[in-house]
């Protein structure tokens, strides 16, 4: 083995997992390998945080009623960092812990090092470096407080979830029991997207419903310390569960996180630039790994994504920028950055959607303006997203009617993930 080859693999780390069955579906981050007999696991792993899923063979007990059986876990890789794991054949998925004594682990782990590397190495997977790059894009944010918030840290077995617990949810929240090992979903931060958060005034509810900026600045608060870095990590954590697990509940928290952000877009990127840029970049990763009839398919008919998206191109930071005396450099080169991550994102959607934002966005300020003509013009309100799409667990308030009737939850959450249209490409076996 050649002396860069080693500094490469020493730099690096080994997840090694014993006894799983030919058959079987094994995934790290946006990569998956259809196990042989001879799978070992993956080495080269780059430092940082990694999902991993496992999902028995189809002609299994459980593995054959598809993506829901999946199991995910992050990892943490380090330098010279080894894994080790073993097949569980009794729960049909990776062991709790290593699955096996701490000697046999102790002996797997020395079995890696640089002496004896060749016993493992033609039986372990590379980490493909095309989609390094494409993860630190795709999960940049997420960090051990983004899964310790959402009760999945480093080492927890993590399930797709049930579907309709939003929607049973109470509004003081749900207490979820902990039994040490056992499968786990996620339990996002709903408070930060709820239209009737917990604590608030009736004056205060009214605001927020009827200023999307303000909304906004409650879900940023939820996050507390993190700011919109932690809004950031868990929208990223959901589409990653969504993407690699089918996990409706990740797929609702992301809707309602990108509707937060996106629809005070016009005027909050002035307030924060940062999040602003930050997200078109993470929007842009998921959007390049989602399937081409995206716009058309089951999980976005309702509505919901376009108008996300056409806000979010009505930014002009070049007309709208509020006046002051004092210009601030470093903010201006972020404006200006945005403008230029905005057209990249319109040019990637047209290309890969045939949806002309920009277009749309031109259209609608002109609808607009033409409604807002003269002092007797009508005042235009914006609707909550429950007016486009089923978004919300709990019952929203509906805003037009003065009674203050609700409006029903939404009951396509449960629909089977199978229609997913960007899960991963297989990559062939070792």
């Amino acid at each position: 083995m050649s002396t860069d080859l080693e500094a490469t693999l020493d730099a690096r780390g080994y997840y090694v997992a014993l006894d799983v069955p030919s058959g079987a579906t094994f995934g790290m981050d946006t990569a998956t390998w259809t196990t042989g007999d001879e799978f070992a696991g993956v080495k080269a792993v780059p430092v940082g945080l990694h999902l991993v899923t496992i999902r028995a063979p189809p002609s299994s007990t459980h593995g054959s009623s598809g993506a829901e059986d999946a199991v995910g876990e992050f990892i943490d890789a380090r330098p010279g960092w080894v894994d080790a794991r073993k097949w569980d054949a009794r729960e049909e998925t990776l062991g709790k812990g290593c699955g096996q004594s701490d000697a046999d682990a102790a002996a797997v782990r020395d079995a890696t090092a640089s002496a004896t590397r060749r016993e493992f190495d033609g039986r372990l997977a590379w980490y493909p470096r095309e989609i390094e790059e494409q993860w630190v894009r795709l999960s940049g944010f997420v960090t051990r407080g983004t899964l310790r918030r959402c009760g999945v840290d480093v080492g927890t077995r993590i399930v797709s979830g049930d579907p309709d617990a939003d929607a049973r949810r109470d509004a003081r929240g749900a207490v979820t029991p902990y039994f040490e090992d056992a499968h786990r979903a996620a339990t996002f931060t709903v408070e930060a997207t709820s239209r009737q958060p917990s604590g608030k005034t009736p004056a205060e509810v009214s605001a927020m419903n009827v200023d999307a900026n303000v909304r906004l600045e409650h879900a940023l608060g939820c996050f507390e310390a993190d700011g919109w870095r932690g809004l950031l990590g868990e929208f990223q954590l959901a589409f990653v569960l969504l993407m690699a697990l089918s996990s409706m509940e990740a797929l609702e928290q992301w809707k309602r996180l990108t509707h937060v952000v996106c629809s005070c877009a016009e005027t909050a990127v002035f307030a924060h630039p940062e999040l602003y840029s930050n997200f078109i970049d993470a929007l842009d990763a998921q959007l390049g790994r989602a399937g081409e009839d995206f716009f058309v398919d089951d999980y976005s008919e309702d509505n919901f994504l376009r108008p996300c998206l056409v806000s979010l191109m009505r930014i002009d930071v070049e007309n709208d920028a509020p006046e002051s005396d004092v210009v601030d450099v470093g903010a201006q080169r972020l404006l200006d950055s945005i403008s230029n991550k905005l057209k990249k994102l319109a040019n990637d959607v047209k290309k890969k959607f045939d949806v002309d934002l920009v277009e749309e966005a031109r259209e609608q300020k002109s609808a607009d303006a033409a409604l807002g003509e003269g002092e007797d013009g009508p005042v235009v309100v914006e609707l909550s997203e429950g007016t486009y799409m089923s978004m919300e667990g709990t019952n929203l308030v509906d805003e037009g009617d003065e009674g203050g009737e609700r409006s029903e939850p939404a009951t396509e959450a449960n629909q089977n993930a199978e229609r997913m249209s960007w899960m991963f490409p297989e990559q062939p076996p070792p």
